[in-house]
């Protein structure tokens, strides 16, 4: 009759029938202190040991102690979630593998080579990524262009699902993510950069069962990934808005206005939104290229752009459009600008601030030598009153910009209602 394979479990015996139960052929021996599995491995063979790392600091020395007694011994490992970095330190000490506790049959089983075969339900699997994260990988490398904090974002959500975690967060750098219920978190894994750490990902509990020792390996891999990703989408990001800004000016481009404006008044179809376009150049600006030369007419279209970011607010779209032609566009945002504010009266104020401040500030790139103020005229035309596309709002601004410098110039005109013949000056004498 075959002997039974010897297990020498070092931990506290509340560990035993769990191991028996998983494994059966088994006969275990516990000792609950460290010193007292190794005299008990040198009184007899043991084919198999399990080494809980709640037997405290001893317990690394254990496993290499054991491993120097019996060098074909299967030694495992077990700890709480929490104490994973600990026991990836026991695998250099001789450990062959390690589980997370509380014991899981399917986990020990696999511990000590006496796995099922086939896949075990709810069980992360041990190489590969499954379909389901190919296909989410695949969903979050195909917006990256939507910048770092929204690809962070798919990233959290995309751990939490692969893991069948209650909750998950990643931290990176300058950003922050959590999806589900982030309560205690009990496995987790640095994020390096250059060999630097630059953040952490960390799971909640499984939503079934535990996590097993596989779990660790797949999450230092994520680590890695989420890295790499958000590079990549930080580089994307950077690239867009190389592709979106104005050098001279330092605003966003025309290209950037279009298709920004293109999307708001959909959305403000969509919400009943309001929209206001402003569109508006500088006086006889060929006169200060001629006079001064193109330098200095350079200068004078950053110091009009910076003016021009002074008076207007954060959540307003304002661009270089072409030239010494500028646009803004003014909307409703989340809320109005000023309790009580309508709309398109603020606008039309900003708008004659705006025309006031560039005729009274004084441009130090012309110096003493200016000829006068610094003007401007511009036209505005509303959403949804005066042009319910960006072509038709652009066109009615354009047409006001006209009208006011035939009108005289150093104002701002207002496109009338599309029944209207005539539009409103304002800026000039108001």
């Amino acid at each position: 009759m075959n002997r039974k394979a010897r297990l020498l479990l070092i931990g506290a015996s509340a560990y035993r029938d769990a191991l028996a139960s998983a494994l059966p052929n088994c006969d275990v021996l516990v000792a609950e202190q460290p010193l007292e599995g190794l005299w008990q491995s040198g009184q007899g063979r043991f084919e198999r040991a399990f080494v809980s790392l709640g037997v405290g600091s001893t317990a690394l020395r254990a496993v290499s102690s054991l491993r120097q007694v019996s060098p074909s011994m299967r030694i495992v490992v077990g700890c709480e979630p929490a104490d994973e970095p600990i026991a990836r330190r026991a695998l250099a000490e001789g450990a062959d593998e390690y589980i997370l506790e509380p014991l899981r049959r399917e986990d020990v089983e696999q511990a000590f080579g006496v796995a099922r075969p086939g896949p075990l339900p709810g069980k992360e699997p041990a190489t590969g990524p499954s379909l389901q994260e190919i296909v989410g990988l695949s969903g979050v490398l195909q917006n990256l262009g939507d910048g770092a904090p929204a690809t962070l974002d798919r990233l959290t959500a995309l751990l939490q699902q692969a893991f069948d975690a209650q909750g998950a967060t990643i931290q990176l750098d300058d950003l922050t993510s959590t999806a589900g219920a982030v309560g205690e978190l009990v496995l987790g894994e640095i994020i390096e950069r250059d060999g630097k750490p630059v953040g952490r990902i960390a799971l909640a509990r499984r939503k079934r069962g535990t996590y097993a020792a596989s779990a660790a390996v797949r999450l230092s891999e994520y680590a890695r990934l989420i890295e790499a990703t958000i590079v990549q989408a930080r580089d994307r990001q950077r690239w867009r808005e190389l592709a979106w800004s104005d050098d001279l000016s330092g605003l966003h481009n025309r290209r950037y206005f279009e298709q920004t404006l293109d999307e708001l008044v959909e959305r403000a179809t969509a919400e009943r939104l309001r929209v206001t376009v402003l569109l508006f150049d500088i006086d006889d600006f060929k006169s200060y290229n001629d006079r001064f030369g193109h330098d200095v007419g350079d200068k004078l279209i950053k110091e009009v752009a910076l003016l021009l970011r002074r008076c207007t607010r954060e959540c307003d779209i304002v661009v270089r459009y072409g030239g010494d032609e500028f646009a803004v566009v003014f909307w409703d945002a989340e809320k109005q600008r000023v309790p009580g504010s309508e709309h398109p009266h603020e606008p039309i104020e900003l708008a004659t601030r705006f025309c006031k401040a560039t005729a009274q500030h004084d441009f130090q790139c012309l110096g003493s030598d200016a000829p006068g103020p610094v003007t401007i005229s511009g036209g505005l035309a509303c959403f949804p009153w005066n042009g319910t596309t960006r072509e038709q709002l652009m066109a009615a601004a354009d047409e006001a910009l006209l009208t006011a410098k035939r009108t005289g110039k150093n104002q701002i005109h207002l496109a009338g209602h599309p029944d209207e013949e005539s539009t409103s000056p304002i800026g000039k004498d108001s």
